[in-house]
């Protein structure tokens, strides 16, 4: 995974880049839980068809990342690494979806509240990459009996981005 950019704490756009950047690594989480609870409710399945497969990532895809972390909990035990962790990630992504901006509408308007939100963004940064560092292994380990290894995940976006060249005419 890339790096977090260093700030250097004096664009104007710099706090807006980060939260653009948190809010991706936040989502990258969801995508991961959405893969547990998927893979674990197809574990539950007797019998898996294309509908059944599709309807389940929509039911997943639907959901919010809280309702996301009791699904996958109604499904399996989740590890006792990754609980303080995904709780947390609920929390802080909860934060700055719904309150981070205008709970620092004030601070917003200062160079050292710009500068303090940069931190606080950056930290959450921090906490999403690593959990989603932590949910990823467990996930593609229940995935590898359906097919889903790395080199065939690698070959599907080889081919998925090859098709986007060819549509959009090059880089």
């Amino acid at each position: 995974m890339p790096n977090i950019p260093v700030p250097d704490f004096d664009d104007p756009k710099e706090v807006y880049a980060f939260f653009g950047l948190a809010m991706f690594n936040a989502n990258l989480v969801e995508t991961s839980l959405i893969n547990l609870a998927v893979v674990l409710h197809l574990d539950k399945v007797g019998v898996i068809t294309r509908e059944v497969f599709e309807a389940t990532f929509g039911d997943m895809e639907s959901k919010t990342l809280g309702q996301l972390l009791k699904a996958t909990r109604t499904l399996a035990s989740v590890p006792s690494e990754l609980e303080p962790a995904l709780r947390e990630t609920l929390a802080k992504r909860n934060h700055l979806a719904h309150n981070f901006f205008r709970e620092n509408a004030e601070e917003i308007i200062h160079p050292s509240g710009k500068r303090e939100m940069i931190e606080e963004l950056y930290s959450m940064i921090e906490l999403f990459k690593r959990a989603d560092e932590l949910v990823t292994p467990v996930y593609m380990s229940l995935w590898e009996k359906y097919g889903v290894t790395e080199s065939f995940i690698q070959a599907e976006l080889a081919q998925a981005y090859s098709e986007n060249e060819s549509k959009r005419g090059g880089p």
